[in-house]
């Protein structure tokens, strides 16, 4: 699944952001129907030159993997610290709404944004694959409301 999505930077972090990197790990969780349905995606491994990042995605309900992929994306389609600045200036000219949010103990600057046809509700921010929450439609006016409940990125400098 692929969200047409915007980033918020993030301020008062003691580190330097460094991704997209190997190892780089969110992990998102919703609740449905008395469970919780889990989600997590990690960058696997990169070509040489760093352009092609091997990205693991896993999607669990109550213990049983319902999706698994495996898929190669270009540099250009994960978030970088750069894109994320420019994504905050841009905020509110592309109909966005900044804010400040405490996720897993870091201060971070965000970008939320409606999406009118679908009604689904992202946010957006300084975190590998760029989600803090995000929603899927999945029939009847029912949807999985996904929050990020674990992040492990590489700092700058670091092996």
């Amino acid at each position: 699944m692929i969200f047409g999505v915007l980033l918020g930077y993030c301020f008062g972090l003691n580190q330097v952001l460094a991704f997209p990197s190997v190892g780089d790990r969110v992990r998102y969780e919703a609740p449905y129907q008395g469970a919780v349905v889990i989600q997590e995606r990690e960058i696997m491994h990169q070509d040489a030159a760093g352009e092609v990042f091997g990205v693991h995605t896993i999607t669990t309900y109550r213990g049983r993997v319902v999706e698994e992929k495996w898929v190669d994306l270009p540099k250009s389609f994960l978030y970088t610290p750069e894109k994320i600045e420019e994504v905050i200036r841009n905020c509110v000219k592309r109909e966005g709404a900044l804010s400040d949010l405490m996720v897993l103990g870091l201060r971070m600057r965000v970008c939320e944004f409606y999406h009118e046809d679908s009604q689904l509700t992202y946010i957006l921010g300084p975190v590998p694959f760029g989600l803090i929450r995000f929603q899927v439609y999945l029939e009847d006016e029912e949807f999985l409301d996904f929050h990020l409940t674990d992040v492990r990125f590489k700092e700058a400098g670091s092996p």
